[in-house]
Parts: C-alpha cells; sequence; structure tokens
C-alpha cells in the first residue's frame, strides 16, 4: 500500500493528534478520511461510503446544549495548541 509523507511542525503535530484522539481516529486514519471527504465534496454533497465517516467524540450523554459547549471547548483546545484564538460556536 502506498504510503505519504509530510512535515509537520510540533504544534501542527499535537492539533492533529489532539482531534485524532477527540475522533478516536488514528493520525493516519483521520488524515485519509478528511483528504478522501474534501476531494470528494463528501461535507456537503454526503459521503457514499460510511468508511469516510469520521466525528468529533462527545462522551457521556450530553444534552444538546451542554455538547454543543463541549465541541466548542473541544476545537478551542486544537486552536490553543495552535497560537490561534478561541471562537464562539
Amino acid at each position: 500500500m502506498p504510503t505519504i509523507t509530510s512535515e509537520l511542525t510540533q504544534p501542527e503535530l499535537e492539533a492533529i493528534r489532539e482531534y485524532a484522539n477527540q475522533c478516536g481516529e488514528t493520525i493516519s486514519d483521520l488524515v485519509r478520511k478528511a483528504l478522501i471527504r474534501e476531494a470528494t465534496l463528501a461535507d456537503g454533497y454526503g459521503t457514499d461510503d460510511p468508511r469516510y465517516e469520521y466525528r468529533m467524540a462527545v462522551s457521556g450523554k450530553a444534552l444538546r446544549s451542554k455538547e454543543h459547549k463541549i465541541i466548542q471547548e473541544n476545537y478551542n483546545k486544537i486552536r490553543k495548541i495552535l497560537g490561534w484564538k478561541e471562537i464562539k460556536l
């Protein structure tokens, strides 16, 4: 199977690792899925293959508003790793 490599800064690696962990994926699987989804507009038009699905896992049985807050905190954790400003969803 072919291999793709990429040079990352340490903060980029940490941010990608954190997001992969939040999605319950390995870094390589997450990158593969994300690139295929981007290349096929799967996020706008849907994917025809469930092998390319991924999403941030939210632990516990959260209410919708609590889940929203957890997701915002998760994204801001990644943004902080990269030195970016926090966002509000």
